[in-house]
């Protein structure tokens, strides 16, 4: 399809359901148990009202930053995200194309479906390297070699995962393990393929028999370092704890990054083990159900953090006037995710560079709408809570990007 005729966010969301089989769709609009979290993530943007100022010059609106030392078009960067190349051929290397192309950065997963040399002599970036526990420290060294090899910009590890969460909607599908989704016993999956003929083509024969992720050199997706609890469900063997980012501090010369705080506590540890930035996160909704939404916890992670690491946020950013709120909260960028794969099932990598182009359309009218013509500028006085009580920061920090002693200020 056209990605032009791609609107909104939810609109390539329609789009997505109706190229993707159930089986697929499900994997990545779904989230874990009752989807309340989920849910949460897009309400809380919904209680913070803006404080808009007129008479302002916003002729020239200004939304460029940099996020841990890297130059970004705008403060909106490519969340990691699994299985992006069954979803469309274009996969993670087309998302890292799409973002390199607008200007911002593309967050591989260990999970995306390609490795780290792939996609680097693809794409010529920015991109960082998301890792995952699977396989142990023995993996991840493999792994870390390899992005830092390439030149991935900085390293996120991932620490909300020990336990896999209950994701009903793949539990009916029979999907159950992280990493891998076999499609030779989906039923009805052959109904499911005749009614998405166009994308069965895309994928070929091989692709649709079993598709796998690619866990880097010396890891292989039947070995992923994983265990079953009494309940059935999956749990990585060897789960990430802060001893193992402290060793990964010392591997990386990079920016480190930890994914998946809510907490004040946990930020405070993370920059004492060394840590760059901290990505307030709860998985889309997709671990533990009943979880705050980001935004609500984004306040007390910037509290914590007292300006000695750079704070990003994801989950349920839907418009750019959700930028605006998260910037005013305390973010220094956010991530998306599922908008971005909506975009990619709809149109591959053209639908991607169309998710940014909307995004980033949407900001700058909210900047000019605002009055407030730079983003950087935006803080807890361009926000009010509009129902529930926001716990706004106490202070605005400045962070020199990519320094471990930043000073604030």
């Amino acid at each position: 399809m056209d990605p032009r005729h791609i609107l909104n966010v939810a609109d390539a969301r329609r789009r997505a359901a109706r190229a993707l089989p159930r089986v697929v769709f499900d994997f990545i609009d779904g989230a874990a148990d009752d989807e309340l979290t989920q849910s949460e993530n897009r309400a809380a943007f919904s209680d913070v009202a803006f404080r808009p100022r007129v008479g302002v010059d916003v002729s020239t609106i200004v939304v460029s930053t940099e996020v841990l030392g890297t130059p970004v078009a705008m403060p909106l960067l490519l969340a990691p995200c699994g299985l992006g190349n069954l979803i469309h051929p274009d996969g993670a290397i087309g998302a890292a194309r799409a973002a390199s192309a607008r200007g911002t950065i593309y967050v591989l997963s260990t999970a995306a479906g390609s490795t780290p040399t792939e996609v680097a002599m693809a794409s010529p970036g920015p991109t960082w390297f998301q890792l995952y526990s699977f396989g142990g420290r023995a993996a991840g060294d493999r792994l870390v070699d390899e992005a830092q090899a390439n030149g991935f910009g900085a390293l996120v590890v991932t620490l909300d995962t020990p336990v896999v969460g209950n994701r009903d909607r793949d539990a009916r599908h029979g999907v159950g393990t992280p990493g891998r989704m076999d499609l030779r016993h989906q039923f009805p999956l052959g109904l499911q393929l005749l009614a998405r003929p166009r994308w069965s083509v895309r994928l070929g024969a091989e692709g649709i028999r079993t598709t796998r992720t690619q866990f880097g050199p010396g890891v292989a997706p039947g070995d992923s370092g994983q265990a079953t609890a009494s309940n059935g469900q999956p749990v990585m063997a060897s789960p990430f704890t802060w001893d193992d980012v402290a060793w990964l501090r010392t591997k990386w010369s990079g920016p480190l990054v930890v994914k998946g705080v809510l907490v004040g506590e946990d930020a405070k540890r993370a920059v004492d083990v060394g840590c760059d930035g901290i990505i307030v996160s709860n998985h889309g909704g997709r671990q533990l159900d009943g979880t705050p939404a980001t935004l609500r916890a984004l306040p007390e992670v910037v509290d914590a953090v007292s300006g000695y690491a750079e704070v990003l946020l994801d989950g349920g950013v839907r418009r750019g006037q959700d930028i605006a709120k998260a910037l005013a909260l305390g973010a220094k960028a956010v991530l998306i995710g599922r908008p971005y794969l909506y975009g990619l099932a709809a149109a591959g990598q053209g639908g991607v560079e169309r998710i940014l182009d909307v995004f980033r359309v949407d900001f700058i009218r909210t900047l000019a709408l605002l009055g407030c013509p730079r983003a950087a500028d935006l803080g807890p006085e361009w926000v009010q809570p509009l129902r529930e009580p926001f716990a706004l920061a106490a202070e605005e920090t400045v962070v020199r990007p990519g320094s471990r002693n930043a000073e604030p200020r």
